[in-house]
This record gives C-alpha cells, sequence and structure tokens, in this order.
C-alpha cells in the first residue's frame, strides 16, 4: 500500500510540475486520472483536470470537472465557483457568470478580484454603471489588501471596461493610472492608446503606437492603432469633414463595435442565419430567392449579404415584420434602379446627398427607406423630413427581429452609440 501511495504522490507531484511548465501538456490528463484511479477523494486532481482541459481550449470538458468539484462543497469549492465564472465569462455565458460571480463573492468577500469580476459581469450583462463603479471599488480594495497589486488591478480594470464599451471619459483616467502604478505594462498602455482613439485624440495615439512599437516593433495591436489612428485622421483632416459631425456620427465606435460584435457571434452574418431558424411562415413567403452573388459584387459588404441571403421581398409586404412601419427588404434590381436615377437627376432626389455615402436597404413603397448612413446605422429617410435613427447597425436590426420572433438574443444590453 505504501508503494502505491508513493506511486501516487510522485504522479499527482508531476502533473502539478508539468501543468506549471506546461499547462495543455496531455501528460497531465493521464497522471491526473492515474491519481483519480488510486485516489478518487483527491478534489485538487479534479481541478487540475479542469484547469488543464481550459488551457486546451476544451471548455464542456473543463466546465464539467468545476462543477464536479462545486459539487463536493469541500475546501476546493471557491476555487471552482471562481475558475468556472472566469470560464463562463470567456464564452459570453454572462447571466451564469453573473450568479457564479455572486457566489464567489459571498465566498470571499476580502478577495478584490472576485469584486472585479462581479463589475465585470454585471456590466456584461448591461448594468453598465453598477458594474463600472464596482470594478472603481475593487481598485480601491486591491490598495488597501494587495497594494503590490495595484497595477495589475488597474490594468484588468482598464481590459474589462474596453470590453464592455465604457466611453472614452471614463476609460482614459483608468488606463493613464494603470500606466503610471506600471510604465512597463504594455497591455495596459495599449489599451491607452485605444482609448485615445476612441476620444478622437488622434496625434495622442499615433505617438503611444510610435512609442511602443520602437519597444516591440512586432506589436501587431499597436501597428493596427497606428494605421487606425493616421486613417482617421486623414478622413476627418484631410478630407476637410467636420470634426464634430464624424465624431456625432460615431464613427471609430462603429468601427471598435464591429470589430467586437464579429468576435463575439453579434454580427450581421450571425444574426441572419439566427432569424432564419425562427422566421414565421408568413414571413419567408414573403422573401425572394438569394441574390446571385455577381450581381451585388460592387455593393457595400452588409448590403451585399443581406441580397445573397434573399433578393428582397414581393411589393407591400413589409407589414409582416411586425414593425411599427411596414418596410420591406429591397432587391438587388431595385437598389440599382435607385442609384441611377439619383445619378441621372439629383435634383429630383434631395433626400438622397450627394456628398453622403448611403446604401437603402428597405422601402415601405410609398417613398421612405431605411437605409445605412455613412457610418453603418440604419436610419429612416424621407423627402422633407430629418432622417431618424432606427438601429445602431444593420445586425442590430435583424437582431431585434429575432427576439420578436422568439429566438434567442445574445446581445448585452449597452449604450447606444448614436442618439436620434
Amino acid at each position: 500500500m505504501s508503494e502505491r501511495l508513493s506511486y501516487s504522490d510522485r504522479d499527482r507531484n508531476l502533473a502539478w510540475d508539468l501543468y506549471d511548465a506546461q499547462p495543455g501538456n496531455e501528460k497531465i490528463e493521464e497522471l491526473a486520472h492515474r491519481v483519480l484511479a488510486d485516489e478518487p477523494w483527491r478534489t485538487g486532481m479534479l481541478m487540475l483536470l479542469g484547469d488543464h482541459y481550459n488551457a486546451r481550449r476544451r471548455k464542456d470538458d473543463a466546465r464539467e470537472k468545476y462543477e464536479e468539484v462545486m459539487g463536493r462543497r469541500d475546501q476546493y469549492f471557491a476555487n471552482a465557483v471562481a475558475a468556472l465564472r472566469d470560464l463562463e465569462l470567456s464564452v459570453d455565458n454572462y447571466a451564469r457568470a453573473l450568479e457564479l460571480a455572486i457566489t464567489a463573492v459571498e465566498e470571499d468577500p476580502e478577495l478584490w478580484f472576485n469584486h472585479m469580476q462581479l463589475g465585470h459581469a454585471m456590466a456584461s450583462c448591461g448594468d453598465f454603471e453598477t458594474g463600472w463603479d464596482l470594478m472603481d471599488e475593487a481598485v480601491a480594495m486591491c490598495g488597501r489588501t494587495m497594494p503590490d497589486m495595484i497595477g495589475t488591478a488597474l490594468a484588468a480594470q482598464v481590459t474589462r471596461l474596453v470590453e464592455g464599451f465604457a466611453p472614452p471619459e471614463r476609460l482614459i483616467p483608468i488606463a493613464e493610472a494603470a500606466m503610471e502604478a506600471d510604465p512597463v505594462n504594455v497591455w495596459a498602455a495599449e489599451m491607452l492608446g485605444w482609448a485615445y482613439l476612441l476620444q478622437y485624440r488622434f496625434d495622442a495615439a499615433e505617438a503611444l503606437a510610435l512609442r511602443l512599437l520602437r519597444e516591440d516593433p512586432h506589436n501587431e495591436l499597436m501597428a493596427t492603432l497606428l494605421s487606425l489612428a493616421r486613417k482617421y485622421h486623414a478622413t476627418v483632416f484631410e478630407n476637410e469633414l467636420p470634426p464634430a459631425r464624424v465624431r456625432a456620427a460615431g464613427l471609430i465606435e462603429m468601427a471598435w463595435r464591429h470589430q467586437s460584435d464579429l468576435a463575439r457571434g453579434f454580427d450581421l452574418e450571425s444574426a441572419l442565419d439566427a432569424l432564419d431558424a425562427v422566421l414565421p411562415a408568413d414571413v419567408r413567403s414573403t422573401l425572394r430567392e438569394p441574390a446571385d452573388a455577381a450581381a451585388t459584387a460592387e455593393m457595400s459588404r452588409d448590403l451585399r449579404r443581406t441580397l445573397t441571403w434573399h433578393d428582397g421581398q414581393a411589393s407591400g409586404t413589409g407589414v409582416v415584420w411586425r414593425t411599427d412601419e411596414a418596410f420591406r427588404l429591397m432587391t438587388a434590381a431595385e437598389r440599382r434602379e435607385l442609384d441611377a436615377a439619383v445619378d441621372a437627376d439629383p435634383a429630383a432626389h434631395p433626400e438622397w446627398s450627394e456628398d453622403d455615402m448611403w446604401d437603402a436597404v428597405m422601402t415601405d413603397d410609398r417613398g421612405a427607406h431605411l437605409t445605412l448612413s455613412a457610418f453603418g446605422r440604419l436610419v429612416r429617410r424621407e423627402r422633407g423630413r430629418d432622417d431618424v435613427v432606427v438601429a445602431d447597425t444593420l445586425a442590430d436590426w435583424v437582431w431585434d427581429r429575432v427576439a420578436a420572433f422568439g429566438g434567442h438574443d445574445p446581445r448585452p444590453r449597452r449604450p447606444a452609440l448614436v442618439s436620434a
């Protein structure tokens, strides 16, 4: 028996050593299972397996192990709750993450990171101000209890504020404080650069990106930031666009959200797939066959994707969408006809400004349209009336229809990018 125990101890120690050096090493799983076969009460080995699976992106397997540990309700319970909370946050399962974050704080209310993650989960679920305030409190708690970690706490807050669409005026002071606390924290510096960009401080963003690129020429994030800072600076100033107008339209915020939505599965492609799954029969019967890709090649990305999903709807069928006004999807041919008419006689179509970019997507068949404006907003446009913002993006309009038809809408509640 003592020999078997010594083998078990050896395997257990080796498994932990391997994890510390190479968290994804496949040998860890073999060693942990061997220990558990002899000593099934070793909850630590279950935690190790969960962490190992998580490192290898086997999220479902990791979740299963963490839940098994939680079920034992022993000294590893708090660790398992925190690990599962972070896992659920990483896969955007925010409702479950919030439940776990509350439990984690109840289990260990003195740990600042538990409060940080609770604030993050609350903001991710749409309670922005409360969540952001709780992150402030978590940093203050870190300063009192673990002052050597204050730079880490501030950097963690910056990351979560960026992910949660926090406004630049809230983000920038935290990023600057993070850099002051830890000048070599490259991540905080990178987030500060993006915050500058979101505040339309192009020169500051460019200067910071150049400094970080001198330190690390292979920093792809800073190379992207530098490119965008110069691009937007040229767009606003060299083309003599009024900066106030560009900022009011949300140019950079739209670009930021597009990238975030694409990464998190909130983009137009995902929205149309979700809509397909819940379309009522009366809506589906009005939709035309998809447009030929060649017929839409010169159109914008969102318009092209919509038309290759379905080439519009039959005239007069907008009522099937069950919105306040009966707008229907336009066909590719109708789009081309509208473009040609405007080009032929701009004065006869004053609502379609020559110095504006637009893509008409829907019509009420009575002269009003839903159109994508220059910066991606979906607006209601009609001659003689001011534009009215209908949705921040076309994807948002489609997700609203998914929700209206009883489908799952994965978007968190979040601040509007633009006002009507």
